[in-house]
């Protein structure tokens, strides 16, 4: 039954009544229509006919009422918030929140240039954001077992992200399920038929193949294997990513580097824009997470990566292009090919952490954020703004970090001489400064 423009269907947990508006978009496994009620415009996923199953219908109370993971992680979800049925119809759906798409974009409309590409500083944002949400719906126990480009949208100019159809969302391991996965997307082991079920390991696959296309605009598998196979049908698609995967860029397998054509130039030139540390977990995903599960890269571990390339943020001070620096570089030059021109590298905070240090490039108008000083503190405060990089407003030449909290910092110099930092006051920025933010001790270097 498909449903017609002012047709009346109903939300079975609020007994709201719902009438439909109009269809914004069809797939696969039905449509989403435009719906209006007593809580304003919604919209209404409406399954078709074979995909409305007493399985799925299971599956959608269960998510209605669990309600999606909680804080800002989950917030990116877009959840199913009722079961709608109609009259006269075994056929269901569900309701969930309107997506503002003049803001938010999927990656297809910015491969087209329908809207703007993110700046490398967004991506870490979006990656981060979306890495973080997906750890926590792991950690509540849950597998996504769709990840893929069509279900992610983001804010390409702020990097807010929104995470879409969680309708297969399900219990790790247990829960019935209709959808395996979209082919460029899904575990090896998955094709090949040794495994059972998608699982949170095999979500780690599609996180990396998601990030994958959102840096280098391509997929970790399409290289020479792929350029040469004649039919594009499902024993072709098996073979590429499940019988014989081998990673692009693989240093120790060239069996499928990139072929001399130009529509895969686009490919190398944004693998030379990721930064060293991003290559390496990539590499890693798609050479020993190809073959073992349990060594694939985490959620944490991609999180960790972009929030310290976000503090690692550099523009380069002749054409303004958005640079990334990481800890171990001595000296960055502008990736831009119309400018190339060295950058300095400022002085940074260090925080010793329990995974290791982590740098914060003090930047003028830099930030330090709560979660500097509480990685794992609660995600509502995490970026709670404790600090800025401002200059001397009677010596500008002179720049120094300003204590925005309530309490003062104690700063130790190299010499052992210590001063109080009451709020709103500066410290003066000097290699090998001491800083004790909130019990929390960090050291400028430079």
């Amino acid at each position: 039954m498909s449903l017609a423009i002012g047709q009346k269907v109903l939300a079975e947990t609020s007994r709201g009544q719902l009438t439909i508006k109009k269809k914004l978009g069809e797939g696969g496994q039905g449509a989403v229509f435009l719906v209006e009620g007593h809580h304003g415009p919604q919209a209404l996923k409406w399954y078709a006919a074979r995909q409305a199953t007493d399985e799925q219908r299971a599956a959608i109370s269960y998510l209605v009422a669990m309600g999606p993971p909680r804080g800002p992680a989950g917030r990116r979800f877009i959840w199913p918030e009722d079961l709608v049925t109609a009259a006269g119809s075994d056929q269901f759906g569900y309701l969930m929140p309107l997506i503002d798409t003049n803001r938010f974009a999927d990656l297809g409309e910015v491969w087209a240039r329908r809207k703007p590409a993110p700046g490398l500083d967004i991506l870490c944002e979006i990656s981060f954001q979306t890495c973080n949400s997906y750890r926590v719906l792991h950690l509540s126990g849950h597998c996504y077992r769709d990840i893929s480009q069509g279900n992610l949208m983001f804010d390409p100019v702020g990097g807010d992200v929104l995470i879409c159809d969680n309708d297969n969302v399900g219990v790790n391991r247990q829960s019935t399920f209709q959808i395996w996965g979209t082919w460029p997307y899904m575990a090896p082991e998955l094709i090949r038929g040794e495994s059972d079920h998608p699982s949170t390991e095999t979500d780690l696959h599609s996180l990396a193949v998601l990030l994958f296309h959102l840096w280098v605009w391509h997929h970790p598998l399409h290289g020479k294997m792929e350029y040469e196979v004649r039919c594009w049908d499902d024993p072709a698609r098996r073979k590429i990513y499940g019988i014989s995967p081998v990673f692009i860029f693989d240093p120790n397998d060239e069996r499928n580097r990139l072929p001399s054509d130009p529509t895969y130039a686009i490919a190398s030139r944004r693998w030379a824009l990721c930064p060293p540390a991003l290559q390496k977990l990539l590499t890693h995903a798609f050479t020993v997470g190809l073959r073992e599960p349990a060594r694939r890269v985490t959620e944490g571990e991609w999180q960790s990566l972009f929030l310290q390339l976000k503090d690692g943020v550099l523009r380069c001070p002749s054409c303004r292009a958005t640079n990334l620096w990481e800890p171990g570089m001595s000296f960055a030059t502008c990736w831009n090919e119309k400018c190339r021109k060295p950058i300095t590298i400022p002085a940074r905070l260090v925080f010793s952490q329990l995974g290791g240090a982590h740098h914060v490039l003090l930047t003028g108008g830099a930030k330090l954020l709560r979660r500097h000083l509480d990685p794992t503190g609660p995600l509502e405060q995490a970026t709670e703004t404790i600090g800025e990089v401002k200059q001397n407003p009677a010596n500008p030449s002179v720049w120094g970090i300003c204590n925005l909290m309530s309490t003062p910092w104690m700063a130790t110099a190299a010499d052992g001489k210590s001063v109080e930092v009451p709020p709103h006051k500066s410290v003066p920025l000097a290699s090998g400064l001491k800083v004790n933010i909130g019990g929390i001790t960090a050291q400028i270097a430079t």
